[in-house]
Order: C-alpha cells, then sequence, then structure tokens
C-alpha cells in the first residue's frame, strides 16, 4: 500500500524528471502548468529529502550529477508505467477484454447458460469469465459482480436492466404418478394433492392459473421444502409430487417422456418470476465487455429461450 509519504516523493521525482526532460526549470514550468516558484521549491525539497544535490546550473543550463542520473531514470520508469496503465484503461473501454464475472442461478446457470460459454470466449478470446452460480440474490457491489442473470417481474430500481426472454411455467408430473392417481382436469384438482414447488421451509402456496380471460387461484402444500429447481424436478422425477417448474429445467424431461405436463390449456404463474433479465450497475453500461455478453446471449435467448 503507499502510504502519503511515498506518493508525494513520486509526485516531487516526477517534477524533477520533467526538468531534467526540459533542460531547465523555467521550460518544466511551462510543460507542467505550474509557477516557476513552484517547480524551483519542488525541486529543493526533493534534493533535501535525498539529501543528494541532483543537478548543477552549468554555462548551457542543468547539469544531472550522477546521483540525479540515476534518479532520472528512475522517475522516467515511473511515467512509462502510468502512461502505460492509461493506455490498458483506454483499450479496455473500446473493445470487449478482461475479467466478466456472471452470476446466476445453480439450475440455469448449468443448464443453460455454461454451454453457451465456449462459443463466447472463442468469439470474445481477451475476456476471461468468473461465472458465480448461486441460489440466492448476490450483490453486485459487495461480491463485485458484472452481470447478474436474475428471474422477476420487475427488476430492481438500482440496477440497469436488459430484458433477456419471458420464463414459461407448467404443472408437470411422472407418468406413474400420474397414472397412479385420480385425473387432473382442473386447477382444482389440485388442492389436497402433494404438489412439489420451489420455497425453502415453505410448506404451503398458491398457484394461479389463468383460461379463458379467468384467474383460478388454488391453494397447495407439500411435504418436502427446498429452495432448488433442479431438487422439485428430481423430486417429480420420483414421483413425489406434482410439480410447477420454469420450462427451462423440465424441458429435456417433456421431450423425453420422463415428465408430463398437465393441464396445458392453463397458463400457470411460478414463484421466480416471468422475466428474465441482465442487471448491472449503472455507469458500466458502456464497458465493452458487458455490453458483448448481453449482447451475445440475448441474441441466443430472445423472446422465449430455446427452452420453451
Amino acid at each position: 500500500m503507499v502510504n502519503a509519504r511515498t506518493f508525494h516523493r513520486a509526485r516531487l521525482m516526477m517534477t524533477f524528471a520533467q526538468i531534467a526532460a526540459s533542460g531547465g526549470i523555467s521550460a518544466a514550468a511551462a510543460a507542467l502548468g505550474l509557477d516557476k516558484a513552484a517547480v524551483s521549491r519542488q525541486l529543493r525539497e526533493l534534493e533535501d529529502l535525498l539529501d543528494v544535490r541532483l543537478m548543477h546550473r552549468g554555462a548551457k543550463g542543468m547539469v544531472l550529477t550522477e546521483v540525479g542520473t540515476l534518479v532520472y531514470e528512475r522517475a522516467q520508469r515511473v511515467i512509462h508505467e502510468v502512461e502505460h496503465a492509461e493506455i490498458e484503461a483506454q483499450a479496455l473501454r473500446s473493445l470487449p477484454r478482461g475479467v466478466l464475472t456472471v452470476s446466476a442461478s445453480v439450475a440455469f446457470g448449468k443448464l443453460h447458460l455454461v454451454p453457451l460459454l465456449a462459443d463466447f470466449m472463442r468469439l470474445y478470446p481477451d475476456i476471461e469469465v468468473q461465472l458465480c452460480l448461486l441460489d440466492r440474490h448476490t450483490d453486485p457491489v459487495e461480491e463485485g459482480i458484472d452481470v447478474l442473470l436474475r428471474l422477476c417481474d420487475v427488476p430492481p430500481d438500482h440496477l440497469v436492466a436488459h430484458h433477456l426472454c419471458e420464463m414459461n411455467y407448467v404443472v408437470v408430473a411422472s407418468p406413474s404418478l400420474v397414472q397412479s392417481s385420480p385425473p387432473i382436469e382442473t386447477p382444482q384438482d389440485l388442492e389436497n394433492r402433494s404438489c412439489l414447488f420451489y420455497g425453502f421451509k415453505t410448506r404451503t402456496t398458491t398457484w394461479c392459473f389463468r383460461h379463458a380471460g379467468e384467474t383460478y387461484a388454488v391453494p397447495v402444500a407439500t411435504r418436502v421444502s427446498v429452495n432448488s429447481s433442479e431438487a422439485v424436478r428430481d423430486f417429480a422425477l420420483q414421483a413425489m409430487g406434482f410439480a410447477l417448474l420454469p420450462c427451462f429445467v423440465i424441458a429435456a424431461d417433456l421431450r423425453s417422456g420422463l415428465l408430463e405436463r398437465l393441464l396445458p390449456a392453463y397458463e400457470v404463474t411460478g414463484q421466480l418470476g416471468r422475466n428474465l433479465y441482465a442487471l448491472h450497475l449503472p455507469g458500466r453500461s458502456a464497458s465493452p465487455k458487458i455490453k458483448a455478453f448481453v449482447d451475445f446471449v440475448r441474441a441466443r435467448w430472445f423472446p422465449h429461450g430455446a427452452w420453451s
């Protein structure tokens, strides 16, 4: 960590380097936009701090001493590093490069984001990806997240939101459960049945259905609660109940016949939200790496996602 004393000496050395490069105090003051007396005072202060003479006044201007030549070389390196850092920062502002940290839920990340990352990284070879898969909300400031992929109905006001796609939900069950249970012909038939849904320490909830302009609110209960869509899907495969799940979790199971969709004429609302957003902090909208990622996933998922 740079302390105030070191920082002050670095400033004095950079002033000294400008004096040496310009050939005198007057020219250095003009180049730095400072008063001549201020530049002269900084040179004397640096010499006092180092307890050496850095320059002599010769017939043709200021002449470096042996120690002054050494200090000048070191100061030039500092200036070069500062200029190089500025060039790199400008490059990061103009090209998709650098480390990109993305957060998503475990289920969605594993099923639909991970399979896309190889193509994304081939397309943008100067971007490194840090993927954080968590079944909880993350704080982009506290946890250093560039982009959050989040299911919600309304995005948070304090974040910039890019709508990626809509999310559909369905009620499903294993074929064995469907065959061994009384038929499910209306949403009300789910009452007093063993149901499965996302929610830790939540034993009851209400599923909302829409059909022909009518809304039906159905209270349902579960014997097992879990905060993982993948776990709900696994329970459904084991015939433990009728499950409400987003299509992105069980699309492959519906195609293979491992799960059956129930009440296909009804639109059902899930607990996780009906829209997928890419969220990031304000002020980062101009970041090329964030824009590249958002545009990439939106092109593949908008408006419904390949899983729908």
